[in-house]
């Protein structure tokens, strides 16, 4: 059996995010009211045309959105490291006096219990680096009274014994310790952050020219020599004495250590780096060289290389010690190598003036 239902109403109609929806009220033949409610599409193409629209814009706020908040906490976590790893690499290039942004040391996380310890070490570090320094200017200078009484009681030991041997060995000896302790003060005075070295411009190759010419006369006791190769002029911008001090100790120290009636060779030329011109001084001898493992040991106050080129000098490691440290300050470089055949060769590298920018008159 059958029903037959009509429609009592209009149909009611509408169209949202392209899916069309009706519902009409029927009524059947027994009377009865239903309700009749569908939804199609409004045509496959439309409607997937308006989805993928929907869905791809969704998509996109989404990522932006969490992008964002992921750049966000990038920041947030590398920020804080990135800092702290610049505070180091100064730490390791000696500024002692680097510290971590006192920002970052109230933050309540682990970073900051980070960036607390490192300042905590760096200041450790620059006060016991401080002492030792102290230290070490204080004993030199207190070492000075002694060796001046030392001197006299030579001279009267002289007057009433007369001149004896030993007093000879005596007076060379004490004259060795009074020219270590002044080396002492002067690698004391350079490492401690004493007021900044007055610096104006230098003629480089006048200095070296004095330098090898006062070495070539005074190696000639060994049968060596000190040739100098410079076919330009260089300026810098330094303190001569200190300049001086510096390359002398490393002409000395080639004069020491190379073999009797070899020669020590000093060239003097230009180099660019990065856009930047450097006057490179480069210093060679032919002695027995120094272990590899050991060449960047050598600047090292007191350092003493262990085979014989240690032997042969009555040097106390002071001379390469100071030279590094001047040339540091002059914002050079300096390293040893190994030449290819046999000796040590010692570069010395410094920023370079152009002679348009230096003021003759002011030149030291």
């Amino acid at each position: 059996m059958t029903s037959h239902v009509t429609a009592s109403k209009p149909s009611n109609f509408s169209m949202r995010y392209g899916i069309a929806r009706v519902a009409m009220r029927l009524k059947g033949s027994n009377g009865h009211e239903y309700i009749f409610a569908t939804e199609l599409p409004a045509g496959p193409r439309a409607a997937l045309g308006i989805n993928r629209t929907a869905i791809a814009l969704q998509w996109g706020v989404a990522l932006l959105v969490s992008g964002f908040i992921c750049y966000l906490l990038t920041r947030y976590l590398t920020a804080p490291i990135l800092r702290l790893r610049a505070a180091s690499q100064q730490l390791a290039a000696g500024d002692l006096s680097t510290r971590a942004a006192a920002g970052m040391e109230r933050r309540h996380d682990e970073l900051g219990d980070l960036v607390r310890d490192f300042n905590a070490m760096a200041s450790r570090i620059e006060e016991l680096v401080s002492r030792q320094r102290q230290l070490i200017s204080d004993v030199s200078h207190e070492l000075r009274s002694p060796l001046a009484r030392l001197y006299v009681a030579l001279d009267l030991g002289r007057e009433r014994k007369g001149n004896d041997p030993a007093f000879d060995h005596m007076e060379k000896d004490i004259g060795l310790l009074n020219e270590m302790i002044g080396r002492l003060l002067a690698v004391a005075r350079l490492d401690t952050s004493a007021p900044p070295v007055p610096m104006m411009p230098v003629d480089l190759t006048e200095i070296v020219s004095q330098i090898v010419r006062d070495a070539d006369f005074e190696s000639r006791e060994r049968n060596c020599s000190v040739k100098l190769t410079a076919h330009e002029q260089f300026l810098v911008q330094g303190n001569a004495k200190l300049l001086q001090s510096a390359i002398e100790n490393v002409v000395r120290n080639a004069i020491g250590y190379t073999v009797p009636g070899t020669p020590v060779g000093v060239l003097l030329q230009s180099e660019r780096r990065s856009n930047a011109s450097f006057a490179r001084l480069t210093v060679r001898d032919y002695g027995p060289g120094v272990p590899e493992s050991e060449l960047v040991k050598i600047f090292q106050p007191f350092y003493r290389v262990s085979d014989a080129r240690d032997r042969q000098s009555g040097g106390a490691g002071l001379g390469l010690a100071i030279a590094e440290r001047v040339i540091r300050i002059h914002g050079g470089t300096i390293r040893a190598e190994n030449a290819a055949s046999r000796g040590l060769q010692v570069e010395i590298l410094l920023p370079r003036l152009s002679l348009n920018s230096a003021d003759p008159s002011s030149i030291a």
